[in-house]
């Protein structure tokens, strides 16, 4: 029986061969910023660059493998566009590659929802992907989507070669954080030692998926993840972990976040009709994002949708609950601005919940809310801002003057107050200007 050879494309700054004897490449191509498709010629083997290393690390751990180079990045800027991108992985569909390593992604909210589409296109044809966390761990597109294997770097220098954590629990949408550091031969017989980063995790991950490929050519991203999970060096099955060890789980990466503050924008709404809320903050977040803002909702795990920037609170929970814990919710929210480094965060408050004063407490003992939407039960939506004027303001404890304004709920009122919400923004106190929003 002939032996199943994976075809790995390595999207990235191109292969250069010779310098770590690679051997001969599939596919030798680059895509211009015009997005025209040509050989790749002219260049020198011998040359180091980003895309050669991680072939050579993926050779060392995978030597069957055979490897396609597309250049996307500039030779100076070390930079892509959003379309080479999405054009590269197209080709990638075309031309049979069964694996892809992307040591690269986006965190601009903006080519979220264009690159995901690709990733989907891709993923549905068969074609595993494997990408790089951002180095700043922020959510990275397409690194923290479901339907890819993303993966970040240890930095803890706890793991070596090979030696990978299955993240079961992640906030951030990276399933995997594994060893960076690599030591590769040139074609000199010299030793290079790759630097601890994320760029250098995942092409490890790509040659152990390799491997897992040439035993399974038909695996599927679903059965590949599970797999990985089996054979993860923290090997722990999700039924036996508690809450408490599943909270130091998903905590450990994200202790630094709850001792931050948060100095963005935060907007409170008050659900009083759980029927209809949904609809509200997911309209009002499309409105910042069209604006240019980089504007995030908390939802519920049914609810999400990260390209949209709607996020689950509930995210690396065993259940879809949140514990009853004054600061759980608090904590979340901070780490999830640390995540997604947003410019404005809206916080629905569910009061038909049982925990809704616990939360209510928190958030407000805790966090600086800017504004308080309230949706009543008729549907009218009340606008609550603190201000400084006196006319046509209510005075209420502490001296604070609160400004209250209605809309009805529909689309056309919707607009009306997004655009109410700016104004405050701009006119109470220089906001615009103290959180850059």
């Amino acid at each position: 029986m002939k032996e199943y050879s994976t075809n790995i494309a390595i999207i990235d700054d191109g292969i250069n061969q010779n310098l770590y004897s690679i051997g001969e490449l599939k596919h030798n191509i680059q895509i211009t910023p015009e997005l025209h498709i040509k050989e790749r010629v002219n260049y020198d083997p011998f040359l180091p660059s980003h895309g050669t290393t991680c072939a050579a690390i993926i050779k060392k751990y995978a030597p069957d493998a055979v490897l396609s180079s597309v250049k996307i990045l500039n030779d100076d800027s070390h930079k892509g566009m959003r379309s080479q991108l999405i054009k590269a992985l197209e080709w990638c569909v075309e031309n049979n590659i069964s694996l892809i390593n992307l040591s690269l992604g986006t965190i601009d909210y903006k080519d979220f929802i264009e690159v995901e589409k690709a990733t989907k296109y891709a993923s549905n044809n068969g074609v595993i992907i494997v990408a790089a966390c951002n180095n700043r761990n922020v959510f990275t597109c397409p690194a923290s989507l479901e339907n890819v294997v993303g993966v970040k770097c240890d930095r803890s220098g706890t793991l070596i070669e090979m030696e990978y954590i299955y993240n079961s629990f992640s906030l951030d949408g990276i399933d995997i954080t594994a060893c960076g550091i690599h030591d590769l031969m040139k074609y000199s017989g010299e030793i290079e030692i790759t630097s601890p980063c994320n760029s250098f995790a995942a092409p490890a991950v790509t040659a152990l998926i390799c491997n897992i490929i040439k035993d399974n050519p038909n695996i599927g991203i679903s059965r590949l993840k599970e797999a990985l999970k089996r054979n993860a060096t923290n090997i722990i099955q999700i039924e036996e972990v508690s809450y408490i060890e599943n909270k130091v789980n998903i905590g450990n990466c994200f202790n630094n976040s709850t001792n931050k503050s948060i100095e963005i924008p935060i907007i409170e709404v008050y659900n009083n009709y759980s029927n209809k809320v949904y609809d509200f903050y997911k309209k009002l977040t499309a409105k910042f994002r069209e604006d240019g803002y980089n504007a995030i909702s908390i939802c519920t795990e049914a609810e999400k949708d990260l390209c949209n920037g709607l996020i689950s609170i509930n995210s690396g929970l065993i259940d879809d609950e949140i514990p009853l814990d004054n600061n759980f919710l608090v904590n979340r929210i901070k780490m999830i601005c640390d995540i997604y480094d947003p410019d404005i965060i809206i916080v629905p408050i569910d009061m038909m919940k049982d925990n809704y004063y616990t939360n209510l407490e928190a958030v407000e003992s805790d966090l600086e809310i800017d504004i308080k939407i309230n949706i009543n039960e008729n549907l009218d939506i009340e606008v609550m801002s603190e201000n400084e004027k006196y006319e046509d303001c209510e005075i209420y404890p502490n001296n604070k003057y609160i400004e209250t304004k209605t809309f009805t709920f529909n689309d056309q009122q919707i607009d009306h107050l997004y655009n109410y919400i700016l104004s405050l923004f701009e006119t109470n106190e220089g906001k615009i200007d103290t959180y850059e929003f």
